[in-house]
């Protein structure tokens, strides 16, 4: 019998997964539970050798002789560092050495507790991979250890080949429960390069055939010719629906129309856009939480393709890693292929994306930030701050010609000005800036760089703090002044004084007809200056402006009981807002 423990489960699923089938073992308790398993596993060829330097060198002389893969297992604190020797020595040899040592919880470390040392960096500059494994029972813990496994794993031979480190914390090794009789089914990695081995193309055109295939298509830049041919063969051959924000910048007859209303309509959550696989490309995604709900109770397959061959799980059902460019990935996989798909899938999402409602023109934030993409000139350069108006944009087509950049990368405010005179004054390209109040006084410094571009323009929507965090709360006047001191960072500033100090022209918006007549004149393309438009809005009509359209949206397109699960799920959120704002109403009147 097999140890109750998932952690244990997973760990030889994945061994015997990816053929590390010969283990040498040496001498101790904490690893107890996992040696008994791995004696109840006949796929296993087992070996015991005392010390445990000798016991990691005789699993490499294994490896020489079979040309597999061999790992040594220990038990916790000096027996896991007697490894380091053979772990440098198979680094250098660049042989497949797996190294697993048991360990006790982190939390312990230091503590006076006996036969415990930092275990997590014995051997750093010496492997290929590392997976540190830990002992809780949470979906979160769990997938992790999967993960970090298979990475690991994969990573022990490919593009070459050398050794890895699994490290699992054992809460206790006596009184442990054996009644598992058969190992999990583990999901197991699969990484497909031309640099590690031959790919079979037609076993992925037949994985693909009759599928339903979504392709999510992540920040980057303006997609090149080559690449644009191989993705017209490609959805030709699967008739797959392309996902792509603006920051992918890429515009195709494949493409969903308006995704990100779309992707939270309640036609798409009833489950008539759940894909059977999904294939990522490129950098951040911005949807990447609109497909998370969309794919939350379905399982699918997530084909990932990226030159750096990362192990990238954002949906947590990652089965296949193409380490190539996209171009290659497409070109091989449609390569003299029949269709492979006659489905109406990329047909009912454009009947979905058209179900979904436009946003209503009144004047605010969302009004402001339409009506300038609807005005951009041709050829020109849209930079969008984080927060409100990343979102607010998505609400709009772009036109193809205009390029789209944000600092996506790990999504913060700042630095958007300073990223957009950085651009502008390399760029010949008239250059349009979209950013909240917050992020322009964050960042304002950046206008007084000298090099200041005369293609640049600035839209500032200032609506007194940040609308975002500002979300719709009870009209308690506590309560929303609490919310704006600390949440929102209110404010009475406006960007002015400073921009006109700068010898910077100004123009600013109060209404609907003042917006027009700035707007005329901020996006004329034959004015050779730098220009700051500053619309002047309210952040709770902005906010209110939104929930209302997502409201709207959430019951687009669905029957009776998907509009009901939908507003369910809008009260949910929005209890979360007034859960928020009963806490600072407690901190007023604590009696």
């Amino acid at each position: 019998m097999y140890s109750n423990d998932p952690l244990i489960l997973e760990l030889l699923a994945l061994l015997k997964a990816h053929g590390v089938l010969h283990v040498v073992i040496s001498p101790g308790s904490r690893h107890y539970p996992a040696v008994r398993s791995l004696e109840a596993d006949n796929d296993f060829r087992l070996y015991s050798v005392v010390d445990e330097r000798s016991a990691a060198f005789f699993a490499m002389g294994i490896i020489r002789a079979t040309g597999q893969p061999a790992a040594v297992m220990t038990t916790s604190g000096t027996a896991a560092v007697n490894l380091a020797s053979a772990v440098a020595d198979a680094y250098y040899q660049r042989l497949p050495l797996v190294a697993i040592t048991a360990d006790r919880l982190p939390q312990l470390l230091d503590q006076m507790e006996d036969q415990m040392v930092d275990q997590v960096h014995l051997f750093t500059g010496m492997l290929r991979g590392r997976a540190l494994l830990r002992a809780g029972a949470a979906d979160i813990d769990q997938w992790h250890n999967n993960r970090v496994l298979n990475e690991a794993l994969l990573a022990m031979r490919t593009n070459g080949a050398g050794p890895i480190h699994i490290n699992f914390p054992v809460r206790s090794h006596t009184g442990l429960s054996y009644g598992i009789k058969a190992l999990p089914t583990a999901r197991v990695i699969s990484h497909h390069s031309p640099v590690s081995g031959q790919i079979d193309w037609d076993d992925v055109r037949e994985r693909m055939r009759g599928r339903r295939i979504m392709l999510l298509w992540g920040q980057g830049d303006p997609i090149g010719a080559n690449t644009l041919e191989a993705l017209d063969q490609f959805t030709a051959t699967t008739n797959s629906l392309i996902i792509a924000d603006h920051l992918s910048n890429l515009h195709h007859p494949a493409r969903l129309a308006r995704p990100f209303p779309a992707l939270r309509s309640g036609k798409a959550r009833s489950g008539i856009l759940t894909p059977d696989i999904v294939i990522t490309v490129g950098g951040t995604l911005f949807l990447i939480e609109e497909v998370k709900s969309l794919l939350q109770s379905a399982e699918v397959e997530h084909w990932r393709v990226d030159p750096d061959g990362l192990l990238a799980d954002p949906f947590r059902q990652l089965t296949d890693v193409f380490q190539m460019s996209p171009t290659e990935f497409f070109d091989a996989a449609s390569c003299g292929a029949e269709p492979l798909s006659e489905h109406e899938y990329r047909s009912v999402a454009q009947e979905v994306s058209a179900a979904a409602p436009a946003p209503k023109q009144r004047y605010g934030e969302l009004s402001t930030i339409g009506k300038l993409i609807e005005g951009l000139p041709h050829d020109s350069t849209l930079l969008i701050g984080n927060s409100s108006p990343i979102r607010m944009a998505h609400l709009f087509e772009i036109d193809p010609s205009v390029t789209v950049l944000a600092n996506r990368g790990v999504n913060g405010i700042d630095g958007s000005m300073s990223a957009a005179v950085g651009y502008a004054a390399s760029s010949e390209r008239l250059s349009f800036l979209i950013v909240g109040d917050l992020s322009f006084f964050y960042d304002m410094n950046a206008l007084s760089i000298r090099h200041q571009p005369p293609n640049l323009r600035i839209l500032v929507v200032n609506n007194g703090g940040g609308a975002l965090m500002h979300s719709p709360l009870p009209a308690n006047p506590e309560i929303q002044s609490q919310a704006a001191l600390h949440t929102s960072a209110g404010h009475n500033h406006t960007v002015r004084g400073w921009v006109e100090s700068l010898g910077i022209r100004y123009l600013s918006a109060t209404d609907a007809p003042s917006l027009t007549a700035a707007l005329d004149e901020f996006t004329i393309p034959l004015v050779s200056e730098p220009m700051v438009l500053e619309v002047f809005s309210e952040k709770i009509t902005d906010t209110r402006q939104m929930s209302d359209y997502w409201e709207r949206t959430a019951t687009a397109g669905a029957d009776a009981y998907g509009k009901a699960r939908a507003i369910g799920g809008m009260a949910l959120r929005h209890l979360g807002l007034y859960e928020h704002a009963r806490v600072i109403k407690r901190k007023l009147n604590p009696n």
